[in-house]
């Protein structure tokens, strides 16, 4: 991929009186963060990671990385019912270091209705030991029968109860519905993903006569997220749009309990017109998380996507560079954080330093109440 020069970024000298923080002190760093390279850092060089995957076997090499690259607190979102107990032990001595989110495992449904009936209190039992909400992953809607062999519609009405809880809760709800555009596309030479799709080759959705539209899978979760207003909604990986900044706005404006990360899609973002997407980041600043999907695995780890191997420090350092370039440079032509997901360059949309700051940190921070685990 080619090279170009890096232009270097400079950041104001200090925060005004009407930039006071509100989360805690920001480290005077940010403010005095003069480099040639300001992407070997994170600006304030503290970040919340809103979307890993750890394991309980895996906490302490999470950790070590984490330490490595300046993430002070990782959510491990979407752990199924065995491993997220393990976790629920395991993590209590990091607990401001570490969070986790509740994976439900629907198979059961499809030998019994009386496993839905029973999914609420499920929920309830995960929140209790910790869990800071549900991830709900994308075989719902996609691949999830009922007892009757029925695919079951993210809003189906059997479904209410588990979102009622939740708002009586008062956990998130994470959503990782459908997946990136070309996976619902021919898997063939000309699908952009095929490296990818060749390695997870369950990942392709493209056969209509088996799977539903991505256009309609993504409405059923939009009409959840519509009825519960008071209700709060983690859209991981950019609400699974990142591939139209336009798509993303109006659902934004739609439904403003809607909260993004960012995990696994800066390839994606950074290869569109890197006006529009600085001009998205600065609309949304207060509702858009910092995260990357970085999975501790117990046979291995996956930067973003990707093969599972165990990374050096130079490699793991490269991946979180190349977040820091997209959101604190105006690089141009340089590499994202996951190749395997396409072949091409991407470029830096260059936020200000509060803007970054609050994606960084600020954002998670608040809507995860880290204060009451001592983050």
């Amino acid at each position: 991929m080619r090279k170009l020069n890096r232009r270097n970024f400079l950041v104001n000298a200090g925060l005004s009186a009407s930039g006071a923080l509100l989360l805690g002190s920001w480290p005077a760093m940010a403010s005095k963060y003069l480099t040639s390279d300001v992407s070997k850092y994170p600006l304030g060089k503290r970040v919340i990671d809103a979307h890993i995957h750890v394991h309980a076997e895996t906490i302490d090499r999470a950790i070590r990385v984490m330490d490595q690259n300046y993430i002070v607190f990782g959510n491990s979102i979407g752990l199924t019912k065995n491993d997220f107990n393990a976790f629920a032990k395991a993590y209590l001595p990091f607990k401001d270091r570490l969070g986790a989110m509740y994976r439900y495992d629907w198979t059961p449904w499809q030998s019994s209705a009386k496993f839905i009936q029973s999914a609420p209190d499920e929920l309830e039992a995960a929140v209790e030991k910790g869990a800071l909400g549900v991830k709900i992953w994308k075989d719902l809607g996609l691949t999830v029968k009922d007892e009757k062999g029925q695919l079951v519609a993210i809003d189906d009405e059997r479904l209410m109860p588990i979102w009622e809880r939740a708002e009586k809760l008062n956990c998130i709800v994470a959503f990782h519905t459908v997946d990136p555009v070309a996976f619902f596309e021919p898997w063939n030479e000309h699908n952009e993903r095929w490296e990818e799709l060749e390695l997870h080759p369950d990942w392709s959705f493209a056969d209509q006569s088996k799977y539903p539209s991505r256009t309609s899978v993504l409405e059923q979760r939009n009409n959840v997220i519509k009825a519960f207003p008071n209700l709060k909604f983690q859209c991981v990986h950019m609400a699974n749009y990142s591939e139209n900044f336009d798509i993303i706005d109006n659902w934004m404006q739609e439904m403003p309990n809607m909260m993004l990360d960012t995990s696994a899609r800066l390839g994606e973002l950074g290869r569109q017109d890197p006006a529009v997407g600085k001009a998205f980041f600065e609309k949304y600043q207060d509702r858009i998380m910092f995260g990357t999907d970085r999975m501790f695995r117990p046979d291995g780890d996956v930067q973003g996507a990707g093969p599972k191997k165990y990374f050096t420090k130079e490699e793991d350092n490269r991946f979180y560079e190349a977040h820091w370039r997209y959101f604190q440079t105006e690089s141009r032509g340089v590499d994202h954080p996951t190749p395997i997901q396409g072949n091409w360059d991407i470029d830096g949309i260059g936020l200000d330093e509060q803007v970054v700051k609050k994606i960084y940190w600020d954002n998670a921070y608040q809507y995860y109440n880290l204060k009451s685990q001592g983050v």
